[in-house]
């Protein structure tokens, strides 16, 4: 994959979760795209930074457009996808039950930076309270993520089906 399908695929992702996802929440809550993308990005391509990248572009863009103060999502989300391309070492990528564990663990660690740069820029958010919140949110994200993962390693993994598994 390029660098410009893998932007249009977090610009569309931004546009959805800025515009569109409201409207399909369940039960209050919506996956957060940018992350799951990150996530996803970092995971199934070694070598090139996708999910390092273009994170960093649109967590900075997201926070001009939305947030209270401008940095956090950003630096999370980079910290994020190097902590998935470190854990990625250790993992099998044609594994879902490794892309579940991933996510769930990058998902917590997004969540807990974010939070913490929060509270650095005087930001009153208690970690119990955020993490407490970020449960369905991550839940929804984990079977988008899915949904894309299903997609996804066909392109990235050839000839997937002609392993031999012990």
């Amino acid at each position: 994959m390029r660098y410009w399908k893998s932007g249009i695929f977090f610009l569309i992702a931004f546009l959805i979760q800025t515009s569109l996802l409201n409207m399909i929440n369940i039960g209050g809550c919506t996956p957060n795209l940018l992350l799951c993308l990150v996530v996803i990005f970092s995971f199934l391509y070694e070598k090139e930074p996708y999910g390092l990248v273009w994170g960093a572009v649109f967590g900075l863009l997201y926070d001009i457009c939305f947030g209270v103060v401008i940095g956090p999502t950003p630096i999370a989300l980079v910290l994020t996808a190097a902590a998935v391309v470190f854990m990625r070492a250790y993992s099998n990528i044609e594994n879902i039950v490794s892309m579940w564990t991933i996510s769930a663990i990058s998902f917590v660690l997004y969540y807990i930076v974010n939070w913490g740069l929060l509270s650095l820029a005087g930001i009153p958010l208690g970690l119990g309270y955020a993490l407490s919140k970020s449960v369905w949110p991550m839940v929804y994200s984990i079977v988008v993520i899915t949904l894309l993962y299903m997609i996804m390693i066909k392109k990235v993994v050839k000839h997937h089906n002609d392993r031999y598994f012990i």
